[in-house]
């Protein structure tokens, strides 16, 4: 059985944290959309940014990033797409060499917070002891646990934090047309970050429709 494992990485650890150091209130997540093997975390939102432009020459900057390109711009955000260097951020080489499937990836100015999905035990050691070896990298395990989801009435799989977040948006309206609820809402409702809910929100989805379609 597979398990899923919670990293802290210090923000000066990882180059996107570098990018937004001197912004308080700013946030990246990191959106996996294509299979780990195919790319290289190639999206990126960043939520509550007082000065985008700014962060698009600091990120242009970082010697790990070869390119970054506006995809969409909302209300309080952006999406990017990057272009990582070939070696030049352990975290995610070693996610990948040790089959990790990324489930989510959220930083600020102080510290980054990676979920992590692997094979077995013995791909978190290794993913551990590959990351630490490297240099001025600060990493720590939260929680190990064995995944468990279970089957909702719709025939879906979900977790648990996807299942409640999926329900609340529903019973506020979030998936009516038009809309009568929006994210920050739902974020509200449960007590989470609007880029947490955004995540959820669209993992979730993402489930339901592999298990229905694939």
């Amino acid at each position: 059985m597979s398990v899923i494992a919670t990293f802290e990485v210090s923000a000066d650890s990882f180059p996107l944290g570098k990018s937004i150091e001197n912004q308080s209130t700013a946030e990246i997540e990191i959106e996996r959309v294509v299979p780990m093997r195919q790319g290289q975390f190639p999206f990126i939102f960043v939520w509550n940014h007082t000065d985008f432009e700014e962060f698009e020459r600091s990120v242009s900057g970082l010697p790990e990033i070869e390119s970054v390109v506006l995809l969409e711009s909302f209300d309080n955000g952006r999406l990017y797409k990057i272009m990582w260097s070939d070696g030049d951020c352990p975290v995610i080489a070693e996610i990948i060499s040790n089959e990790g499937t990324l489930l989510s990836a959220i930083g600020d100015p102080t510290e980054w917070v990676f979920e992590i999905r692997f094979p077995e035990h013995t791909n978190v050691s290794d993913f551990f002891r590959d990351v630490t070896d490297a240099d001025d990298v600060e990493l720590s395990l939260k929680s190990l646990v064995k995944e468990i989801d279970f089957e909702s009435v719709d025939g879906g799989i979900l977790t648990d934090k996807q299942e409640q977040t999926l329900k609340t948006a529903f019973e506020m309206g979030y998936f009516c047309v038009p809309r009568e609820a929006h994210l920050d809402d739902v974020a509200d409702r449960l007590g989470i970050s609007p880029s947490a809910a955004s995540s959820l929100v669209r993992r979730g989805c993402a489930q339901l429709f592999e298990h229905k379609f694939a």
